[in-house]
């Protein structure tokens, strides 16, 4: 084997080709969960990286779900009952394959729509080669970028969750508010006929007698 000598402008590109590809991967789904079932996504996670989710129901029933978060061993790191949004942060504290389950168990008719976000940050394995090869302020700066990158993604993925569920709120009450506006029609239309009858018969008897 040779040895090639690396100038400091390729350190700095491997460094940087380092830092980059420790950036967050972020999931984001959009699934269907029937009554009285469950749901489970799975992702295995390197020990010692940031992970971060957030889920909302946008349609069925009172948009309400029920989520658990377990890590390797089973040990629930999140969980909630009956809630329509949330958030949750935590660093993994082993590697495996860790579980999101969202139940609906407590519909038995309506199905429930969930959108999920889940970001996969960086790990420690990263920041110890980093710290080992004494980075510059040109690496610090991309490490502290690549951070702001993720968090810019997540809270994107977030909103957008939102805007989607709100929309669908908006389409849903406009959709009853044009139903309520036809029927309350029908029955205007209903009665005034009724009423011209009502008054015809009355008149006509009227004029006999």
């Amino acid at each position: 084997f040779k040895m090639a000598k690396i100038s400091p402008v390729s350190r700095g590109m491997g460094a940087a080709w380092l830092l980059l590809a420790g950036l967050a991967c972020a999931h984001a789904l959009t699934f269907n969960v029937d009554p009285a079932k469950e749901e489970c996504l799975f992702e295995d996670i390197t020990s010692g990286t940031k992970v971060s989710g957030s889920f909302q129901v946008s349609t069925g029933g009172f948009l309400d779900i029920d989520v658990k978060v377990t890590g390797p061993d089973e040990r629930t790191i999140y969980s909630v009952s009956k809630e329509t949004e949330g958030r949750f942060t935590f660093i993994a504290s082993e590697t495996g394959t860790y579980k999101a389950c969202f139940g609906n168990f407590m519909s038995t008719v309506t199905p429930k729509t969930v959108s999920f976000v889940l970001v996969v940050g960086e790990g420690t394995q990263a920041s110890q080669v980093a710290k080992a090869e004494h980075i510059s302020p040109l690496e610090r700066s991309i490490r502290d970028l690549s951070s702001a990158l993720s968090q810019v993604q997540a809270e994107q993925e977030y909103m957008r969750m939102r805007e989607r569920a709100h929309r669908n709120t908006s389409e849903s009450t406009n959709a009853r508010v044009l139903w309520w506006s036809i029927a309350e029609a029908i029955a205007l239309v209903a009665v005034s006929v009724f009423q011209v009858f009502y008054l015809r018969r009355f008149f006509e008897t009227k004029h006999r007698v």
